[in-house]
């Protein structure tokens, strides 16, 4: 029996687009695929999530490979972005509060650098949350065995009892070698909820 639902964050809670972000700031086509690059695409944003590198650091590695002219956006990506682009994903708030409604136990496991901590509470139902594994506070990354593991001990959860919802499938399949059911979610509430049904697990409001 299923009795805890652990969600990925980006693009299942939260919707994360980089290109879409970059937008924003109003360069050129060329500067965008710049920013894109040597912002999202190199070896500091995987290093932040696990937790391995500062934000100063970061910054300023990144900055060395720009113009002085996308230095401030460059920053602002890095800090900000949450405070930009962090639109939620239509029909989860509602989702994760009947699903804890109905006596489900609410988990999140988010590969995400230690900012996490300021924008938790603009996540859906955050309040029905009962624990939280962040990849950089426990310098552990998705698809890490080691870290869905840490989720199990840490919550004194039975992993046959547990479904993941992630919307990489790496990290999907990696839960599954943990014991753990997961669904790839790709933007279609009406087949999540279908796949949730179809593990016994009821979504509709109580």
């Amino acid at each position: 029996m299923i009795r805890n639902i652990i969600f990925d964050m980006g693009n299942v809670l939260k919707y994360f687009s980089p290109p879409k972000l970059i937008s924003r700031y109003n360069h050129c086509e060329a500067d965008n695929a710049l920013l894109l690059r040597e912002v999202f695409h190199e070896k500091e944003w995987v290093a932040l999530d696990a937790g391995a590198i500062s934000e100063a650091d970061a910054i300023a590695s990144i900055q060395a490979r720009l113009p002085e002219h996308l230095h401030k956006t460059a920053r602002r990506l890095i800090l900000d972005w949450w405070k930009e682009a962090f639109d939620t994903v239509e029909g989860m708030e509602e989702l994760i509060q009947n699903l804890h409604n109905n006596g489900y136990h609410i988990y999140l496991l988010s590969n995400a650098s230690i900012r996490q901590v300021e924008y938790f509470d603009k996540l859906p139902a955050y309040r029905c949350f009962e624990g939280r594994i962040t990849s950089a506070e426990e310098h552990l990354l998705k698809p890490q065995k080691e870290i869905y593991e840490l989720l199990l001990s840490r919550y004194d959860l039975k992993a046959e009892e547990c479904v993941f919802i992630d919307d990489s499938p790496a990290n999907a399949f990696a839960a599954e070698q943990c014991g753990i059911k997961s669904i790839v979610y790709h933007d279609d509430m009406e087949l999540l909820n279908e796949r949730l049904a179809s593990l016994g697990v009821q979504t509709d409001r109580s």
